[in-house]
């Protein structure tokens, strides 16, 4: 009996490393970042904090010839990128907003949050989409709305 159950649980941890090696190889990344920016209005700077909580999916696709072989090569595919972007002012609360930004990022792009005026500009690679303080998103070329997928939420306190 005592047997049974070693080999019962050796055969157990075998599947389940099976299954296991089945899948594709994937990782994932999360990360937060907080900034604290200007804008103008009324020639006054007011100040508001953005938050970002990033979160990455990488996925590894294997070339068709290498499926079955033991020294396979992966073929480079864009990681799924979430950022959840919360924006909170002090001096007026009404502005409190958080915005979901999803897109592919491919190997050389980079993200970048930089400061404008008007509120703040979001660069991914070349593509970009600014938020502006009370008004919302705005997009200076219409072909980055496909790039990003954008959803917007006011936040009540």
């Amino acid at each position: 009996m005592k047997n049974l159950k070693f080999i019962t649980s050796i055969l157990f941890v075998l599947a389940i490393t099976q299954i296991t090696a089945q899948t594709e190889p994937s990782g994932a990344m999360n990360a937060t970042t907080v900034k604290t920016m200007n804008y103008m209005r009324d020639g006054a700077k007011i100040p508001y904090t953005i938050t970002v909580q990033e979160s990455r999916q990488y996925f590894a696709k294997l070339d068709k010839k290498d499926v079955e072989q033991v020294h396979t090569n992966t073929m480079a595919t864009p990681a799924k990128v979430a950022k959840l972007i919360s924006i909170s002012s002090m001096v007026n609360p009404s502005e409190n907003a958080r915005i979901s930004l999803k897109y592919e990022k491919q190997i050389a792009d980079t993200y970048d949050l930089e400061s404008t005026d008007r509120g703040f500009l979001i660069t991914v690679g070349d593509k970009s989409v600014e938020y502006i303080m009370g008004k919302g998103i705005y997009f200076a070329n219409a072909m980055d709305k496909e790039f990003f997928i954008i959803d917007e939420y006011d936040m009540v306190k």
